[in-house]
């Protein structure tokens, strides 16, 4: 039998990114090229300013490249019209930020359902598959309580539940622990190792926290608008 070829799962050809235009333009990036195998784990890290989240958002189908050409499990991402980068998002990617971004009206629960219930899912379907999770990231006793009752570290683990209930195939996530204490930030570090494993995650974090970017498979230095080994 021919040898499998390893594919990318995450491509990104001679992107640039640049903001205005004419003398105001502002260049983040260009002719930058990322590969990211399927059940990797990089960190990309760098200076304040330097573009990571910039970065991140063209993976995830959230802004599009000045130019260039993304492509994640096959698909053409930067080609996509508006409504179908809508659908690419809730189906393959999953997104962490650095602040939660919960529905403050809606229960833990309700939350991790979201994405499920957005795509059209009935709640007899999404609720089974959110309480699997919020129980996997020890939630199980305050899926009843709303954001305002939970703490950061709850919180930023709701939103976990939440950016895996699709089951996508890649998590995007942005500072993830950059607004927590160092003990919370280390429990949420063991709950990305724990669920890239469990969920055959393909992931790519942005950070400035040597201990979440030393678990990583890959760091990746973004500094004048080049990504280089680091």
């Amino acid at each position: 039998m021919p040898e499998a070829v390893n594919i990318p799962l995450v491509r990104a050809s001679g992107i640039a990114k640049t903001y205005g235009s004419g003398e105001r333009a502002v260049r983040v990036f260009e002719n930058l090229d990322l590969e990211v195998m399927s059940g990797e784990r990089i960190a990309i890290v760098g200076p304040s300013g330097s573009g990571k989240s910039s970065l991140l958002h063209i993976l995830g189908a959230l802004d599009r490249p000045t130019s260039g050409r993304i492509e994640i499990d096959g698909d053409d991402v930067a080609a996509l019209s508006d409504a179908e980068r809508a659908r690419f998002r809730n189906r393959t990617v999953g997104f962490v930020y650095q602040f939660h971004r919960l529905l403050p009206e809606f229960t833990a629960l309700e939350n991790a359902m979201m994405p499920l219930l957005v795509a059209g899912q009935k709640a007899r379907v999404a609720r089974p598959r959110a309480l699997e999770l919020l129980e996997r990231v020890g939630l199980e006793k305050r899926v009843d309580h709303r954001p305002g009752e939970l703490s950061g570290g709850e919180a930023q683990r709701v939103a976990l539940a939440r950016a895996l209930v699709q089951r996508p195939r890649v998590l995007l996530a942005d500072e993830p622990t950059g607004n927590l204490d160092h003990r919370t930030g280390d429990s949420i570090h063991a709950m990305l190792h724990s669920v890239h494993e469990s969920e055959a995650l393909t992931s790519i974090i942005v950070t400035h926290n040597e201990r979440l970017a030393a678990l990583c498979d890959r760091v990746l230095l973004l500094d004048d608008g080049r990504l280089v080994a680091s």
